[in-house]
């Protein structure tokens, strides 16, 4: 195999998961190891640029490469090694959550760290260091990661841990795929005692009640995450609904332990047993080109009171985590301009004053998020990192097919940014799509810049490996 034709790359419409992002690129879906290597090796013959892609998940262009190469490690698929005593799943990169969870649940455990969809890749997850609703208890995704072998684009394996390679181990785990590609991962999963988990759902009257409840809980609850109605204004700003969740322990609840049935875990299709979730996108659809999201979010806030009532609940580990699997293609409601999500980290001693400007700053602009999700964090030892001790809010904002109204919300998003950045906040490129290069050296600190480029002048010198995030921000 000399020549790109002998693999089988595709022309394809490659987009970021909010669809707002990317464009055409040839696309190849390895199945090897040699694959990927014998990609490397065409694409630089060829004078080209390799973006790696897991899920296509990251909701920006993190993974996309518009006019060039696209490695698409979905089909690497298999959970090679799982052991039931200490729950260490030894996996392919195109392994998702949920193949992690199915493969896991059924011996008593669960994966440490999970996003809100469970069709992310680990891959994926191990390059963007992912985080979830426990990220202030027990970290990032890549603090459950205990090795991993990495192809790089030189065709080197090269097997990296805490011990062995440290700092191309620490640089890779967030890295967003710049130094080589992921081909084997060895992850932790936790044990859990119940395939369910007691939840609470909390009112929280505005923002500085949101924060309040995130840090007195912190220290109790396993899980903490808070829903945002984004349109409530002066006394009502950063209203909202939070939902705690905690495990069992061993013998508590014994009618959960048939809940490590995956049949039992999985999010189910039908609404009420009875409408597929599928059908639901439209009417969404309608609330968000209709301009009715304020008032769906005020009647979802008012429901919070009734589900406050009758907190605690249980709920299964899948219909706790996987909110956003509830509505498959829940996306398409922002067609045809699709979405992006502005996600900040800001430090805690800057928390409430840094995410009160920002949403002001989206009501007087006429632009306000349709979601807002808002979670504690705690710093974690990698190279790349977004983590803060501080918080993070999510903001969902729909884009619209006008030039105009698209590059006024770019617009607003970058003047949010400099709030952020000002305060010495950070980003999280898995939901990125505005960021400038000269933000780089401002999120991570020069130092971390300068050595993350040397360990990319390292393993890839011939910058083999670049995304329409990488280039954009000039890495």
């Amino acid at each position: 195999m000399t020549t790109t034709d002998s693999l089988a790359w595709r022309d394809e419409d490659v987009r970021g998961f909010g669809m707002a992002v990317g464009g055409p690129a040839k696309v190849l879906r390895p199945t090897t190891v040699e694959q990927i290597a014998q990609a490397f090796i065409e694409v630089r013959a060829r004078g080209g640029e390799v973006a790696l892609r897991g899920a296509g998940c990251s909701y920006g262009d993190a993974s996309t490469s518009k006019h060039g190469f696209v490695l698409d490690t979905s089909r690497m698929n298999r959970v090679l090694a799982f052991d039931p005593v200490t729950g260490i799943a030894t996996v392919e990169p195109g392994v998702t959550v949920r193949d992690l969870w199915r493969r896991s649940i059924g011996h008593g455990f669960w994966p440490r760290v999970v996003s809100g969809t469970m069709a992310v890749s680990m891959g994926g997850a191990a390059a963007m260091n992912i985080h979830g609703k426990n990220n202030f208890a027990l970290g990032s995704f890549g603090e459950g990661v205990k090795s991993f072998e990495l192809l790089t684009p030189r065709g080197e394996l090269v097997r990296c841990s805490r011990d062995t390679e440290p700092e191309l181990f620490h640089a890779a785990i967030g890295g967003f795929g710049m130094l080589g590609c992921f081909t084997k991962l060895e992850i932790e999963t936790k044990r859990v005692h119940s395939g369910r988990l007691r939840v609470w759902g909390i009112v929280a009257k505005d923002l500085a009640h949101n924060l309040q409840i995130l840090e007195d809980l912190r220290g109790q609850a396993d899980y903490l995450v808070s829903w945002l109605d984004l349109h409530g204004k002066g006394v009502a700003l950063g209203r909202g609904l939070m939902h705690r969740a905690d495990q069992f322990e061993s013998g508590e609840d014994p009618e959960g332990l048939r809940f490590f049935d995956p049949g039992l875990q999985d999010v189910p299709p039908n609404l009420f047993g009875v409408i597929p979730k599928g059908w639901l996108w439209p009417g969404m659809w309608g609330a968000v080109h209709l301009h009715q999201v304020n008032l769906v979010n005020w009647l979802k806030f008012q429901a919070g009171y009734r589900e406050e009532r009758h907190s605690p609940y249980l709920q299964t580990h899948g219909a706790f985590h996987f909110l956003l699997d509830y509505v498959p293609r829940w996306q398409w409601m922002t067609k045809p301009g699709g979405l992006i999500q502005f996600q900040p980290f800001v430090p805690f001693e800057h928390g409430e004053r840094v995410l009160r400007t920002l949403i002001e700053r989206c009501h007087q602009h006429g632009m306000v998020p349709y979601l807002g999700v808002l979670k504690r964090h705690r710093p974690d030892p990698f190279l790349m990192t977004h983590a803060v001790d501080g918080y993070s809010l999510a903001m969902d904002f729909a884009v619209s097919k006008s030039q105009p109204k698209r590059e006024a919300l770019w617009r607003l998003c970058r003047e949010l940014a400099e709030v952020v950045l000002e305060a010495g906040g950070r980003f999280y490129y898995a939901k990125d799509a505005v960021l400038q290069a000269s933000s780089f050296g401002r999120v991570h600190g020069d130092a971390a810049v300068t050595k993350f480029r040397a360990l990319k002048q390292k393993w890839d010198p011939d910058r083999l490996l670049q995304t329409d995030l990488s280039r954009r921000m000039g890495v």
